[in-house]
């Protein structure tokens, strides 16, 4: 018995011994507290995370549009990028958002939420794109008869076209949401989620702008485009005002397409789920 009382005496020591220079080792490495409370926070908030994800995609989204004169491939490679470095699931487009929540892929709460800095994040991109560009041309001076350089921004809806320009941009959102709501369902494969949504915004954009381009025509300025497939570009591009038709164009028929290519892709999924990786998937094969 007294062998037996030894021998835990000392395994007791040793264990008490051990976890004192444990826990003298992990105070030598110990980080600042104020940087702790700051990164447990945000640990618990992973929304704050994604809002930040949300708005950095709109801002490069945003400028890259305008930059390029809605080129689609740059658009893409812009599109892929974001995905791939921000994480941002509904490649930050307004209307892609609203197709998320009405499948019931997000919350009320995280759609709001996203809205809103997608916007302010589109915002921001063509305010600081557009002061770049007229303190660099604040001291030029302008040819006899030309006109100062202005950024990428809405044409006027041309009268008796406002139904074709609503449904071009219904079909381009919707087949880019086609795009998006694979992406989502395949986020743990970032690669192939990102060039995903990639195809498809090359698709969707250059369909729409083939369509329009017979519109480009009766436009006089060179800086206006008739399409964006994207609420919240459209509204940096001063496309939207509180008037029936570009209400219609840039964000009625924006939000209907997304939500028709989330639904549609919810109906593809039930086809074949092998590859759905989505959280909570519902979907199920009997």
């Amino acid at each position: 018995m007294a062998t037996k009382a030894a021998i835990k005496s000392n395994k007791k020591s040793t264990t008490t011994k051990y976890n004192a220079n444990a826990l003298a080792e992990k105070g030598n490495l110990k980080m600042p507290t104020t940087y702790k409370s700051m990164s447990k926070a945000v640990k618990d908030m992973p929304i704050i995370g994604a809002l930040v994800a949300e708005f950095l995609g709109a801002f490069v989204l945003t400028a890259i549009f305008i930059e390029t004169q809605g080129n689609p491939l740059y658009i893409a490679f812009g599109l892929i990028g974001i995905i791939l470095f921000t994480g941002s699931v509904t490649g930050a487009n307004p209307a892609m958002t609203v197709g998320a929540l009405v499948t019931k892929k997000m919350t009320w709460l995280r759609a709001i939420g996203y809205i809103v800095v997608q916007l302010l994040g589109a915002s921001v991109a063509y305010l600081i794109l557009n002061t770049f560009l007229h303190a660099a041309s604040s001291g030029a001076t302008t040819a006899a008869g030309s006109t100062a350089p202005s950024l990428l921004h809405a044409a006027e809806i041309i009268k008796g076209k406002e139904w074709y320009l609503f449904f071009v941009e219904l079909l381009g959102t919707t087949i880019l949401a086609l795009g998006i709501a694979y992406a989502m369902r395949t986020k743990r494969h970032k690669l192939v989620a990102s060039f995903a949504a990639g195809f498809a915004m090359i698709s969707a954009l250059a369909i729409a702008l083939t369509l329009c381009s017979p519109l480009a025509q009766q436009v006089t300025e060179s800086s206006v485009i008739q399409t964006f497939l994207n609420p919240a570009i459209a509204f940096a591009a001063k496309g939207l005002s509180w008037n029936l038709w570009p209400l219609s164009i840039y964000v009625l028929a924006p939000v209907l397409g997304g939500i028709a290519g989330f639904v549609i892709q919810d109906f593809l999924k039930y086809a074949n789920c092998n590859d759905c990786d989505c959280e909570n998937c519902e979907c199920k094969i009997k």
